[in-house]
């Protein structure tokens, strides 16, 4: 199935959602709900407009491009280039900020179509199954809109009824906890209704999922336990993430890398991205849903022939330090290359593996877009994922952990959460593809040598030679090789020559089947394989809006970014102010909109958030 959750029935993009603000402005409905929701056809018509939102992609106040990016940095994982400017990035904006109206708006929106087609569904005449399923998908969203709302903004108005009166709208905020329970209350009954990924099929990403629901209803339960200071949420959350994992639907991808890649070429698999929001255009090229990630973060590129890209978001070297030599996932999440000259017509610059602050995030890289899209110079159509599998053995292996220790096993899932860590981590240094590779070439002395040197890897019993490029030089000594492909099943260290000099000492170091796997130190205690897995869940995630509200839950965010201020300050100094407005109470939350304050009776001033003030 190709991107059809965001394709809006005209009747519904104009009846539905006319209000910018659910919460303070009635629907201008023109088209009578009594006597649309009818077919199935039509109920789906009205699910894709609850689906819609989290695409958001007029003002891209959503996943289009605000929450991954601008609402994401800066952490001790992804940042952006300086402190300048007044951005939710920089932490130095008000509740007047335009973009936080916008996303709160919109998660309102889908709120309110969801609670429109659930009031409708009973009436129709669409066959029983269909029924179920699209009950259980809207259930679902509405619980999500929610959970990402009191994530971002903690306690907020909950509303289970479409606006009917002006009296609707005026509601105060819902304790955090309240909100919580009514998600997990949405969502427990939508997995009784939706169908499994294997009944939709490997292909189909887009659409709500049994085990995605499971998936998102243990990251709710770890958050509701985190946020709320709760242990009582985690045996559920542990029970979600092992129905998932005892239903053998899904598995991780062998190449880390490759599943971004799909994302960029418009591949679905649903065997690793159990739920992803899709962004397309149509058969005549115009854009009906588009992202703009692919666009604005990248390799800095002018050449629209091979994807324009701003670079404006960078990898912290904090999060490029914590990847150890032979973890493939290090130089696919941050660029080890530029461009000659911003443009890809013109080769490839390779960065010194010492340089670790200011390489350029890039997940989604436009280069292997299709044609079709990649000359568009702004808009893409890169998928972005919701729920991963490797998040789901991360989260299992964490809460498990919690109420039972690192070396427990699941009578469900039939894994340790050393186990789950494990198979994530084999992953990342790529061992179920390339079994031993080579992860390090060390080069000392010498003379002669240039940029343009050949390196020539051979030998080693390799099934595929690995290649390497001269990074950087000191005069015409080789100071830095940056490897380009491991290659694979290396039975013993390689040969390596380099061409244009003499009396350099090379030294190869190929990776152990075993250097993946964690060590005992990591696990020696609960608190021990707790700190393991806040560091790998960044290097697995990294980028897909997960460590702010990780951070969150944790109740860590604050000391991370304090313990970051020194590190940006000697290292990467044009990030200080950022990084230390974000230790202020502006970190902890977004702002109650102005706008919501103005017109909601029962939200004032005194109710925003603190530090918003």
């Amino acid at each position: 199935m190709k991107k059809p959750i965001f394709i809006l029935s005209i009747i519904l993009a104009v009846s539905l959602c006319g209000c910018e603000k659910f919460l303070t402005e009635l629907p201008q409905d023109t088209a009578a709900p009594e006597t649309y929701y009818q077919t199935k056809d039509q109920l789906t018509a009205a699910l894709m407009s609850v689906y819609s939102p989290l695409g958001s992609y007029s003002d891209q106040s959503t996943y289009a491009r605000f929450l991954p990016l601008e609402g994401e940095a800066n952490t001790d994982e992804l940042t952006t280039k300086s402190s300048s400017g007044t951005t939710a990035a920089v932490y130095n904006t008000s509740a007047s900020y335009p973009v936080y109206g916008n996303c709160w708006n919109n998660f309102y929106l889908g709120i309110e179509r969801a609670n429109i087609l659930l009031e409708k569904i009973a009436t129709s005449t669409a066959p029983e199954a269909d029924k179920n399923q699209i009950k259980g998908e809207a259930l679902f969203l509405r619980g999500y809109y929610y959970f990402l709302l009191v994530s971002y903004w903690g306690n907020v108005p909950l509303k289970l009824t479409s606006t009917k009166s002006a009296a609707d709208v005026a509601i105060a905020r819902t304790p955090a906890k309240e909100v919580y329970d009514q998600i997990i209350k949405d969502m427990e009954e939508a997995e009784g209704l939706v169908k499994t990924a294997t009944a939709w099929g490997t292909s189909v990403t887009g659409r709500v999922s049994k085990t995605a629901v499971e998936g998102i209803l243990c990251r709710v339960n770890l958050h509701a336990a985190g946020r709320l200071k709760d242990n009582s949420y985690l045996p559920d959350a542990l029970s979600w993430s092992e129905k998932v994992i005892a239903s053998h639907e899904h598995s991780l991808n062998p190449d880390f890398k490759q599943v971004f890649i799909n994302e960029i070429k418009d591949i679905n698999d649903n065997k690793e991205c159990i739920w992803e929001l899709e962004f397309y255009l149509d058969a005549t090229g115009i854009y009906r849903e588009f992202e703009r990630i692919g666009s604005t973060i990248g390799i800095p590129n002018n050449n629209i022939d091979y994807g324009f890209m701003q670079g404006a978001y960078c990898g912290s070297g904090t999060l490029y330090n914590s990847y150890a030599d032979g973890d493939l996932r290090r130089d696919w999440t941050m660029t080890n290359y530029l461009y000659v000259g911003s443009d890809a017509a013109r080769g490839k610059i390779y960065t010194n593996p010492a340089t670790v602050w200011g390489r350029p995030f890039a997940k989604w890289r436009r280069e292997y877009q299709n044609p079709e899209v990649i000359k568009n110079k702004n808009f893409g159509s890169i998928n972005f994922p919701m729920l991963r599998y490797a998040d789901v053995l991360l989260m299992f292996a964490e809460v498990k952990n919690e109420l039972d220790g690192p070396t427990s096993s699941s009578a469900i899932a039939g894994i340790t959460p050393v186990d789950a860590v494990n198979m994530v981590r084999r992953r990342g240094y790529g061992i179920p593809l390339n079994g031993r590779q080579l992860k390090k070439i060390t080069i000392s002395g010498g003379t002669g040598y240039s940029l343009n040197s050949t390196v020539v890897i051979s030998g080693g019993g390799a099934s595929r030679d690995a290649k390497a490029v001269v990074s950087s030089l000191s005069g015409s000594r080789i100071t830095g090789l940056t490897i380009l492909d491991g290659g694979a099943n290396y039975t013993g260290n390689p040969t390596i020559t380099i061409s244009g000099g003499t009396g350099a000492t090379i030294t190869p170091t190929i990776s152990n089947l075993t250097d993946a796997d964690l060590l005992p130190a990591d696990y020696a205690s609960k608190d021990a394989f707790r700190s393991l897995i806040m560091q790998e869940r960044s290097r697995e995630l990294a980028g897909e809006a997960v460590r702010k509200l990780d951070l969150y839950r944790w109740g860590t965010f604050t000391k991370v970014m304090t313990d970051m201020i020194p590190i940006v300050t000697a290292n990467f100094r044009n990030l200080t102010q950022a990084i230390t407005n974000a230790t202020t109470l502006k970190g902890l939350s977004f702002p109650i909109p102005i706008r919501e304050m103005t017109l909601n009776p029962l939200i004032t001033p005194k109710d925003q958030n603190p530090g918003w003030e």
